[in-house]
């Protein structure tokens, strides 16, 4: 996986997830769920976003796994790979 494409540092972008409100608004629309890790509070893995797509054309939902260091974080890359998955599931074939 290139993890190049989540690499922001030398752009300036407003996360799309700009508070914790908002976040939990986007998981509660999904059905998502974000657990902290109290094991590394502080760290980059402190939060976990937890998505599961809807089943599409056929194929069973996608689990979607995101860990940050705040819940906007977490959420974040979630909401991001979950469109990521939309897209390639709308092109036809």
């Amino acid at each position: 996986m290139d993890d190049s494409r989540n690499d922001t540092t030398e752009l300036d972008v407003e996360p799309v997830l700009a508070t914790e409100q908002e976040a939990l608004r986007w998981l509660r629309q999904v059905d998502g769920t974000v657990y902290h890790n109290r094991n590394d509070a502080d760290g980059e893995n402190a939060f976990v976003a937890v998505v599961r797509t809807p089943p599409s054309n056929g194929k069973t939902g996608k689990i979607i796994l995101a860990f940050g260091e705040s819940i906007q974080e977490a959420a974040g890359a979630a909401e991001e790979e979950w469109n990521t998955l939309w897209s390639s599931m709308s092109v036809t074939h």
